[in-house]
C-alpha cells in the first residue's frame, strides 16, 4: 500500500507527522514499512531517526559510495539489480526492524539523470512495493512530474494543512474538498487554539469529519525530533504517557493509523 504525504503548504509538518505516524503503524501492526522523501525535498527525514553524531559517522562509513539513498536504488535498478538484499542495505531499520527508512545521501542529486530520474524512481516505488506492506512517501508541497505520477497512483494520499487563512484558501481554490475516501486531511504541529482549527478548517471547507485528522503540537515530540531520538520518544509513549499532552497525541495517531489499517486491509 502506498500513502502519500502532500504539503498544502510549506512548514505543515509534513515530514515530521509522516515519521510519527509510520513508527506508530509499525509499532502498533506487524506490517513491514518503508519511509522516505522525494529526491527534491528537503532531506530531513533521517535527522528524526538518528542522533547528528551517528549521522555523521554513517556519511563516515558510507563516504566511499558514489551514490546513496535514492541515487543508488536507481542505480540498481536501471542495471536490474535491485534485489530485498540491495535494498535493505541502503535503508536504516528501526521500531524492531519493522520500519525502514531511505537516507537522503550527501550526494543525492535531484537532475543525477535528468532524463529518466521520474521514470526510474517510480520503478523503485514499484520494486518496493514487492517488499513492504506499507510505503510512506513524503513529497513534500512538490508538484513536479514525479509527484504528480505519484498522486496519480497513491492508494491513499494524506494532505497535510496550514492552520493560516491564505494558504488555505489557496489551496481549495486549486484542490476542491475529497469526495472519494481515498484523500485524507492532516493538520501536523496543530494548535487547538488557533482560529483556524479542525472544526473551523472543515466546516469553512467542508472538509468530512472522519477525512480530517491532526498531529498535536507536542514540546517532547519536537524536543525528541531535533535530537533524532523520534523512536525512543515513541516507544517510551505508545502504552502510556504521565504527560497530557503527549497522551493526546498519542490517542491522535491512533485515530489515523486506524483508519490507514483498514485501508490496507480492504485493498
Amino acid at each position: 500500500m502506498k500513502i502519500l504525504f502532500w504539503g498544502a503548504h510549506t512548514g505543515c509538518g509534513t515530514t515530521s507527522s509522516m515519521a510519527a505516524v509510520a513508527s506508530h503503524c509499525a509499532m502498533r501492526f506487524s506490517h513491514r514499512s518503508f519511509v522516505l522523501q522525494h529526491k527534491n525535498g528537503n532531506g530531513d527525514l533521517e535527522s528524526f531517526f538518528q542522533p547528528p553524531k551517528q549521522q555523521r559517522m554513517l556519511r563516515e562509513e558510507s563516504s566511499y559510495y558514489m551514490l546513496e539513498g535514492m541515487d543508488y536504488l536507481i542505480w540498481q535498478e536501471q542495471h536490474r539489480r535491485l534485489d530485498w538484499i540491495s535494498m535493505k542495505e541502503s535503508m536504516i531499520s528501526v521500531i524492531d526492524n519493522r520500519l525502514f527508512y531511505l537516507p537522503g545521501g550527501s550526494r543525492e542529486k535531484p537532475g543525477l539523470y535528468p532524463a529518466q530520474t521520474s521514470y526510474l524512481q517510480q520503478r523503485v516505488i514499484d520494486r518496493m512495493e514487492e517488499f513492504a506492506d506499507l510505503i510512506f512517501i513524503d513529497i513534500g508541497s512538490g508538484n513536479d512530474v514525479f509527484a504528480k505520477e505519484l498522486l496519480e497512483t497513491a492508494d491513499l494520499i494524506i494532505v497535510t494543512l496550514p492552520q493560516k487563512k491564505e494558504a488555505l484558501d489557496g489551496f481549495f481554490k486549486e484542490h476542491k474538498p475529497n469526495r472519494t475516501g481515498r484523500i485524507l486531511y492532516l493538520m501536523g504541529n496543530y494548535d487547538s487554539n488557533e482560529v483556524y482549527n479542525r472544526s473551523n478548517i472543515s466546516r469553512i471547507y467542508r472538509i468530512a469529519e472522519n477525512d480530517s485528522y491532526v498531529v498535536p503540537a507536542n514540546p517532547f515530540f519536537a524536543q525528541a525530533c531535533a535530537a533524532g531520538k523520534m523512536e525512543q520518544f515513541m516507544k517510551k509513549n505508545f502504552r502510556s504517557s504521565r504527560s497530557y499532552s503527549t497522551e493526546q497525541f498519542m490517542r491522535e495517531l491512533t485515530r489515523l493509523t486506524t483508519v490507514i489499517e483498514e485501508a490496507y486491509r480492504a485493498l
